[in-house]
């Protein structure tokens, strides 16, 4: 069964980091005067309001914060039940994304960045069990 789910859009704050996950590369945006990086991406820095915000390569690595697992099937095809974490990265931001470890994922579980291609053109980041190398 092929899945219906749709792509999502290419809003511009997306762009570098929807681009980066494309390259294998997961870009997180960062305040170019305090040195904060942040999630969700924004036109101003959260901690100091400030626009002065560009884009780093983060190295993927992180902590399990919070887990939770769907069975309900949104959408034709997809497989359920699936799995979500919110992770900690240890540059600071919290990023929620899908799970890609056999088993469940363990709260303060190290954790690292991975990509999948959805649909035809866009690439996101999943995180699963690993220590950085």
């Amino acid at each position: 069964m092929t899945s219906t789910r749709p792509e999502p859009p290419r809003y511009p704050e997306d762009i570098e980091h929807l681009d980066g996950a494309a390259r294998g590369e997961l870009r997180i945006p960062v305040c170019h005067c305090c040195g904060e990086q942040f999630w969700p991406p924004g036109p101003v820095c959260p901690r100091d309001f400030t626009a002065d915000v560009g884009w780093v390569t983060d190295p993927g690595t992180g902590r399990v914060n919070s887990w939770v697992r769907f069975h309900k099937r949104y959408f034709t095809g997809d497989d359920v039940p699936y799995t979500v974490v919110q992770v900690r990265l240890d540059s600071g931001p919290n990023l929620t994304t899908t799970w890609t470890g056999p088993t469940d994922p363990v709260i303060d579980e190290p954790v690292v960045v991975s990509f999948r291609q959805i649909g035809a053109s866009v690439t996101l980041p999943e995180f699963g069990p690993g220590v950085p190398s």
